[in-house]
């Protein structure tokens, strides 16, 4: 089909097109490259639109706002530090919101510059310094991970470039040690001949004052066409654990409980020497994992998996060491339409709680969270966190005092925004940044008054 200036169909047909047909084409598209515009398109974010497709959106002069990723830690001062994506300033930056330990900062940007930066993590070291990643193409024409460092927000220190991909490096995770070294793992693509990429995950370690060498954690010995993505990575004792969704395909020497794509674990040893590479799921199509150390030296792992027609969040024990774990699998939402972000949070006690967002009907959203109980070695019924706005994207952490924060991003008149809500040991929310307000096209915003209610303290 051949569509003008004006978004006329000038020309269509079904099935191929044969050589006959091709004068009529290129008299066709010559003259429409040569008519002139009769209407001039509007630019929002980036991208054109017919004034009236914007009109009839409410968009003419601004985007609705789309604050999303956020990434929670907590420092042992008590402060709160999450980071997340926003598109506030017309293209996607990344924004900082600090709890000082009486009120909310102003969001602040972190990393807002013409180019495109996204997807922020945060952590925080044992000396209270922050660490804040994200991804961008800021350096050049590839995307890369970059770092900035502080002790205090009023100054997030210089701007670091931690990879420097020859193709493109994303997904950038940070993990903090008892040590004071910082841990980040990501995953770079690089050309695999002509046609086609590869993925594969790595890891690198701050200490003394630098970057260590860039380390693949994904198997070296294993056919390049083997893709590895979406890393996450968590601390215990001496070393970092890393897990990741692996596009399987059987290598040699490898198991076969697993089929593509699946989650795999291994540890990175203080002197940055690899573990063995384990897998955790199974047959399902297993992605987006998530992982965390228990203070008892337990290791968890999370992940979105798809059965033949539903979907499931799963949370199984992993290990580093040995032959591969037979642990149980959870799946703890039940069959549902979908499921989003699974987080850890790990408290000083050692509870170790694990909140997501599902779907029933892939339009309403709920926020979930679960803890371990390991008297009965068991997790708990799921309980609802948050309905008001599809809650989404969420994170989490336990500060000093062992009280819960989450954060995630719902939906309001003006569009996404990033909410926190804070919980005490008795499981009840205690504090509440924002309460998310009824939008236009409200879904699942039934007990939007109840919200309002639990923010003014009623």
């Amino acid at each position: 089909m051949l569509v003008d200036k004006q978004g006329g169909v000038v020309y269509q047909k079904g099935g191929a097109l044969v050589d006959r047909e091709m004068p009529q084409i290129e008299k066709l598209l010559k003259g429409m490259i040569e008519a002139p515009a009769v209407v001039r398109t509007a630019q929002m974010e980036g991208v054109s639109y017919m004034p009236a497709t914007l009109k009839r959106s409410e968009e003419t002069e601004k985007a609705r706002r789309r604050d999303r990723f956020p990434s929670l830690a907590c420092a042992p001062d008590g402060k709160v530090y999450v980071v997340f994506t926003t598109n506030r300033n017309g293209n996607s930056d990344v924004f900082i919101r600090v709890f000082d330990g009486g009120k909310w900062s102003e969001d602040k940007p972190i990393a807002a510059t013409s180019s495109d930066e996204y997807d922020g993590a945060a952590a925080v070291d044992k000396q209270g310094r922050v660490w804040v990643s994200w991804t961008s193409n800021a350096g050049g024409k590839n995307y890369n991970i970059f770092v900035r460092s502080f002790a205090d927000a009023s100054d997030f220190g210089k701007v670091v470039q931690v990879t420097q991909a020859d193709d493109d490096a994303m997904h950038g995770r940070l993990a903090c040690d008892d040590k004071g070294r910082v841990w980040m793992t990501y995953y770079k693509w690089r050309k695999m001949g002509r046609r086609s990429r590869d993925k594969e995950v790595y890891v690198r370690r701050w200490q003394d004052g630098e970057w260590s060498k860039e380390v693949q954690v994904s198997p070296t010995d294993v056919p390049e066409y083997e893709d590895h993505s979406d890393p996450a990575i968590a601390v215990m004792a001496d070393r970092a654990v890393v897990c990741w969704s692996w596009d399987y395909h059987r290598p040699e020497g490898y198991t076969k409980e697993a089929e593509t794509p699946t989650i795999f674990v291994r540890s990175v040893g203080s002197e940055l020497k690899l573990g063995k590479a384990i897998a955790v799921s199974g047959k399902q199509i297993d992605v987006t994992p998530a992982i965390a150390a228990g203070n008892d030296g337990r290791i968890w792992c999370a992940w979105d998996s798809l059965g033949k027609r539903q979907k499931a969040l799963c949370v199984k024990e992993a290990t580093v060491t040995g032959r591969q774990t037979h642990a149980e699998t959870h799946q703890l939402s039940g069959s549902v339409a979908n499921v989003c972000t699974p987080c850890f949070a790990v408290s000083p006690e050692g509870t170790v709680t694990l909140l997501w967002s599902q779907t029933s009907d892939a339009e309403q959203w709920t926020l979930k969270r679960s803890e371990f109980d390991p008297v009965h070695n068991r997790w708990s019924t799921a309980k609802t966190v948050q309905t008001e706005g599809n809650p989404r994207f969420c994170s989490a952490a336990y500060d000093s005092k062992g009280k819960l924060w989450v954060c995630f991003s719902a939906e309001t008149d003006a569009g996404r925004e990033i909410f926190v809500r804070g919980f005490g040991k008795e499981v009840r929310p205690t504090d509440v940044d924002k309460a998310p307000k009824q939008a236009k096209r409200p879904t699942g915003a039934e007990n939007f008054q109840a919200a309002k209610k639990t923010a003014s303290g009623h």
